[in-house]
């Protein structure tokens, strides 16, 4: 019995000394089913030949990135079509504020719009780029071939590395634009006003 956090090193430690596998993705562990101890386990019990198994590891893979497929368009229509002009509106009214300050009197001070409008713009530029990394690891795959468990290891190693990039950048930026800008609701609004 292992009472500790299952996500944390300890786990991984504990898991090595004892001589178990500790798979981490589901590339990783799908083509375990096509061991052949395994497909012998499965066929003595009259559970799954070993097309059955095959057939359903190639069926698990293909689901798996064609979930991910999905879930990065939609991330790189969401952060093209919503996001990033919704930042550009909120760091041209931030900007039409300062101008309107500025106009009335060099003595306002303007600090903090100045110094949010500076980071938002450093994070849209950096948004950007990562999402054209993404678009460019969604299309990425065509050079990978069709064996499923390369795709799938594909997906794993560039398409969602580059969406959590872009996802931490995307994070950062909601934390600065006002909530009248931003086009999606908050965690906030989802738990208390829904």
């Amino acid at each position: 019995i292992f009472s500790g956090n299952g996500y944390e090193d300890a786990w991984v430690k504990e898991a090595e000394r004892r001589g178990l596998l500790n798979l981490r993705s589901a590339p990783e562990a799908f083509p375990l089913l096509e061991k052949p101890e395994n497909i012998e386990l499965f066929k003595t019990h009259k559970v799954f030949s070993e097309d059955e198994l095959h057939a359903r590891t190639e069926i698990l893979l293909e689901n798996y990135f064609k979930t991910i497929n999905i879930e990065a368009l939609t991330a790189s229509d969401m952060v093209k079509r919503d996001i990033l002009p919704a930042v550009s509106s909120y760091v041209a009214e931030l900007a039409s504020g300062v101008a309107t300050k500025k106009a009335i009197s060099d003595d306002i001070p303007c600090e903090a719009e100045l110094d949010i409008i500076k980071r938002l713009s450093g994070l849209q530029d950096c948004a950007y780029k990562k999402l054209a990394a993404l678009d460019n690891a969604i299309i990425g795959v065509k050079e990978v071939g069709e064996d499923p468990i390369e795709v799938a290891t594909y997906y794993k190693d560039s398409v969602i590395t580059a969406m959590t990039e872009l996802r931490a950048v995307v994070d950062e930026m909601e934390t600065l634009v006002s909530s009248d800008y931003w086009p999606y609701p908050s965690y906030g609004d989802l738990m208390f006003r829904v």
